[in-house]
């Protein structure tokens, strides 16, 4: 069963490296709208709602309003480069286990979180249910509602 919760704390800054080298950081992820999917490889609902990920990622990938990246939590990362080629996801990979267990506690996944422009933590669903239909329009609906467009655009 999957739930949508308010965040009771802030997002902590984080400067963290994806798998390809790229440094993802809250300070100039600012201006922008950002989703993060938390994950493990070997978690199945996370299985589940990867296809699901993968799609919103390449629904949004042209925006330059928003940002769409996966923080994987698998302590090994080793089998995280070929899970992803397996599946053909390729969205971008931040593994974090250590940022994660420190800022939710307990590692439960999967989870998404909607960041919003101001780099404020503003929504986190815990778990995710297969059978429910319309989770990308829920997830939409949400990053449109704390989504303010940076000047010019």
């Amino acid at each position: 069963m999957a739930r949508w919760e308010k965040p009771y704390k802030d997002m902590p800054a984080f400067r963290l490296a994806d798998l390809d080298g790229k440094v993802w950081n809250l300070k100039r992820l600012e201006g922008k709208a950002v989703v993060v999917c938390i994950w493990a490889s070997w978690s199945a609902p996370c299985h589940m709602l990867l296809p699901q990920f993968q799609k919103l990622y390449d629904d949004l990938q042209g925006r330059e309003d928003v940002e769409v990246v996966s923080f994987n939590v698998d302590e090994d990362v080793s089998p995280v480069r070929p899970f992803m080629t397996k599946h053909k996801y390729t969205f971008p990979v931040v593994p974090s286990f250590v940022f994660v267990g420190q800022l939710v506690g307990f590692l439960s996944v999967p989870r998404l979180w909607i960041i919003d422009a101001k780099g404020k933590w503003q929504w986190e669903q815990v778990g995710f249910d297969a059978s429910a239909e319309g989770w990308e329009d829920e997830v939409r609906r949400r990053l449109e509602s704390v989504h303010s467009p940076a000047p010019g655009s």
